[in-house]
């Protein structure tokens, strides 16, 4: 026996976004004389490479995938119940609404079959009765959710709106609060920056330009359709001349975003760089920074921006006003609202003056609530209890 506690991470897919990050993130700096890490998804993907090259043990699940098929779901729940089996886990740690209540009902059955009781965690990345679908459906996933917490023995909410609304259906002493956060990073310095955007889009990028960026999947949940649409109007390009767009990022909707561009007028000011590597490097090159998302949990894009000394501005949807005060570090605005993101965007173009003050505040409070160190003390110490 090493004495050290297995702790077995559990999440829909093995892509890259938020929620796999959260788990690499704690994956790789819990203390590793207190910790052993497993990490099971389904399918193969960019989680398991990263893992695999930090050392990282991984399990596939076969068969689980982000889509609803009950002859599925119970394959899937056949093979949790066999990993659970193998890996005693003294920790499940669940990820994603499905998992979340898939996992903890086999955890559960699997306790009783071999008396082995692990300690059942489900981290909550955004309610998923909270969004845009129809009602019969907002009504299913709120019930499985409250059953599912029947199983579970601790819930982690990353944003204050997401434990407001869990405190409502679940007992609050399930429930902790604890906020994502990041590590140090190495930023490229703005001038460098800006000359690797300028090699990227074929065409020179002055340095008194004003740059709005963003970093994000270009799927509809992040809502980049809002934002070349917002940057179309009031004739923003034609009154305020020296600025531009940089979109980092790849996605299923990058033919549509880019047909929009092409329609609009726009292909010489707004540019769709793709997927880059450690992408968060370039943020000094923006000079502010704006994600119209329609769904969120809590945005590192958002955290590494503020960390970046940038203002945001963003939709006022999940955990972002955690991160973004309106009128502070940034402007909020409500989700799909074109002509109000163009009126923030117009408000902070016109006034540098106010681009400096929010971006200082930003850093400031990215140094101060959001660190990863943070994050993986709390969460630490709830494995712990």
């Amino acid at each position: 026996m090493t004495g050290k506690k297995k702790i077995l991470y559990v999440i829909t897919k093995s892509v890259w976004g938020g929620a796999q990050r959260y788990i690499f993130d704690l994956a790789t700096n819990l203390p590793k004389d207190e910790f052993e890490i497993v990490v099971a998804a389904g399918g193969s993907g960019p989680l398991f490479e990263k893992l695999q090259k930090a050392g990282i043990h991984t399990v596939t699940i076969p068969g689980l995938q982000r889509d609803i098929n009950i002859w599925k779901e119970l394959f899937s729940i056949w093979h949790l119940f066999k990993i659970f089996l193998e890996e005693k886990p003294d920790i499940i740690h669940l990820n994603s609404t499905k998992v979340g209540s898939l996992g903890a009902v086999t955890s559960k059955f699997s306790s009783l079959v071999v008396g082995h009781k692990s300690l059942v965690i489900f981290t909550v990345h955004g309610w998923g009765f909270k969004e845009d679908r129809p009602v019969w459906q907002k009504a299913l996933i709120f019930f499985f959710s409250w059953l599912s917490s029947l199983f579970q023995d601790k819930i982690i909410l990353i944003n204050t709106p997401d434990y407001r609304t869990a405190q409502r259906f679940i007992p609050k002493r399930k429930l902790t609060l604890i906020h994502n956060g990041i590590g140090p990073i190495n930023f490229f310095p703005r001038e460098e920056a800006r000359t690797f955007f300028t090699k990227k889009v074929g065409r020179p990028i002055a340095s008194d330009t004003i740059l709005i960026g963003t970093n994000a999947e270009l799927t509809q949940n992040k809502g980049l359709s809002y934002l070349i649409d917002a940057l179309s109007r009031r004739n923003l390009y034609s009154n305020y001349g020296g600025f531009a767009s940089i979109v980092i990022g790849n996605g299923e909707n990058r033919s549509e975003l880019q047909a929009q561009i092409a329609k609009l007028g726009l292909r010489d000011k707004i540019f769709l760089l793709g997927f880059l590597p450690d992408a968060a490097r370039y943020l000094k090159g923006f000079d502010l920074f704006v994600l119209p998302s329609l769904k969120e949990g809590l945005p590192y894009t958002i955290i590494e921006a503020m960390s970046a000394g940038l203002p945001i501005v963003a939709s006022r949807v999940g955990g972002t006003p955690d991160l973004v005060t309106d009128g502070k570090n940034g402007l909020l605005v409500e989700i799909k609202n074109s002509i109000a993101l163009a009126d923030a965007l117009e408000k902070l173009v016109k006034n540098p003056v106010e681009i400096t003050r929010m971006g200082e505040e930003s850093l400031k409070i990215a140094k101060n609530r959001f660190q990863l160190q943070d994050m993986i003390e709390k969460t630490s110490a709830l494995y712990d209890s």
